[in-house]
C-alpha cells in the first residue's frame, strides 16, 4: 500500500493533484486509520505503457521529444485560480520537479514575460514561459513541460477572445532548446484533433500516447 505522498512522487506530481484525482474517481483509495492508502496496482493504469514509476526526475535526453518533456513535468488536473496571476502562481506551485525554495523567483519570471508579451497561442491554450537568460535554474532541475487544465476557463485577455482552460508552462535550459521546444509545440497544436482531445480533458496515459502517435505524423525525422 502507498501513501499520498509516495503516490505523488511515482506520478510526478504534486500531493494536491493526487487528492484531486482521488476526489475524482481516477484512483482508487481506502482509509486506514484517518490515512488514504493506495494499491500498488492502482497506478497502473496511470502509467504510460512500457514505463515503470521512477522517484526521481532524471534529465531528458538531448534533443527530448514533446512528450518526454511532458512526462516529466507532469500533467495536473481542475488547477484554481479565477485570474492569470492566480492561475500562474497555482501552475508554479503544482510543478513538482521545481523545489519549493526556486518557485517564488519562477513565478516572478514567468509573470515578467506574460506582461512583456501574450503566450497565448489559441483555441483556449496558454504556453507560458520565463525569458530563459532570467531563468536560470540549478543544475538538478531538468528541462520539463507541465501540462494543465484549469478547473474553469479563465480570461487571459487574449486577442482571440477565447478564454483559457489548458496551459502548457515551458522550462527549458537553454535559448536554443526553448526555441526548438516552443516551435515544436506550436506546430503540434495547430492540429485540430489534439486541441479538441485535450479539451476533453483526458486521462495521463491516453495523452502520452496520442503525443507519442502525432509527434512521429506530424515532425517525421524528430525525437
Amino acid at each position: 500500500m502507498m501513501s499520498i505522498q509516495e503516490v505523488a512522487r511515482e506520478l510526478r506530481v504534486s500531493e494536491k493533484t493526487v487528492r484531486r484525482m482521488l476526489w475524482r474517481g481516477e484512483l482508487k483509495g481506502i482509509r486506514v486509520g484517518g490515512q488514504w492508502r493506495f494499491p500498488v496496482e492502482s497506478l497502473a493504469d496511470l502509467l504510460p505503457s512500457g514505463v515503470a514509476a521512477s522517484p526521481r526526475f532524471s534529465p531528458p535526453p538531448r534533443g527530448a521529444s514533446i512528450r518526454e518533456l511532458i512526462d516529466i513535468g507532469g500533467i495536473h488536473y481542475r488547477i484554481a485560480g479565477d485570474s492569470p496571476h492566480e492561475v500562474l502562481r497555482e501552475v508554479v506551485e503544482e510543478t513538482p520537479c521545481v523545489p519549493a525554495a526556486v518557485r517564488p523567483a519562477l513565478f516572478k519570471a514567468i509573470w515578467e514575460r506574460e506582461s512583456l508579451c501574450s503566450s497565448g497561442i489559441g483555441k483556449g491554450i496558454a504556453a507560458p514561459h520565463p525569458i530563459v537568460p532570467r531563468w536560470a535554474p540549478r543544475s538538478d532541475i531538468p528541462s520539463c513541460i507541465g501540462l494543465f487544465f484549469l478547473e474553469r476557463p479563465v480570461d487571459f485577455g487574449y486577442v482571440d477572445g477565447e478564454k483559457v482552460s489548458i496551459v502548457f508552462l515551458l522550462l527549458l535550459k537553454t535559448l536554443q532548446e526553448h526555441l526548438r521546444t516552443l516551435a515544436r509545440l506550436v506546430r503540434l497544436l495547430r492540429e485540430d484533433s489534439l486541441t479538441a482531445f485535450l479539451h476533453e480533458v483526458p486521462l495521463r496515459p491516453a495523452i502520452l500516447s496520442e503525443l507519442s502517435r502525432l509527434e512521429k505524423a506530424v515532425l517525421p525525422g524528430e525525437p
